[in-house]
């Protein structure tokens, strides 16, 4: 997850999307669709669907609303590193979003150091 790295320039201009896509399906969908060219929104929409799925366990009776609570405070770290132009994956969570693949690692980053 160290392989992402982004100019100040990405994050300055997708700092809303990338925040936005931490507010479930439709603010998933809005992000990717309208921030697809910029990799700071792809880091954060890809976590942000794996958080809109995980919501979806909040209907199991009580252990469901257990993980609910679990989800809302991902919820509230997503926004704050989407919209704050933090590069943080959230925990638990956060590293089943880079399976999804939406953003492939840097290949300068992942090539290793001579």
């Amino acid at each position: 997850m160290d392989q992402y790295t982004f100019t100040q320039t990405e994050i300055d201009e997708g700092k809303v999307l990338a925040g936005v896509s931490y507010l479930g399906i439709i603010g998933f969908l809005i992000g990717y669709l309208a921030g697809k060219e910029n990799r700071f929104t792809l880091y954060h929409a890809q976590q942000g669907l794996v958080l809109a799925i995980c919501f979806l366990l909040a209907v199991i009776p009580i252990i469901g609303w257990i993980w609910s609570l679990f989800c809302l405070v991902m919820l509230v770290m997503g926004l704050i590193n989407g919209f704050g132009g933090k590069v943080a994956p959230l925990p638990v969570i956060g590293s089943l979003g880079f399976k999804i693949g939406l953003l492939k690692p840097d290949q300068q980053a992942a090539a290793p150091q001579a």
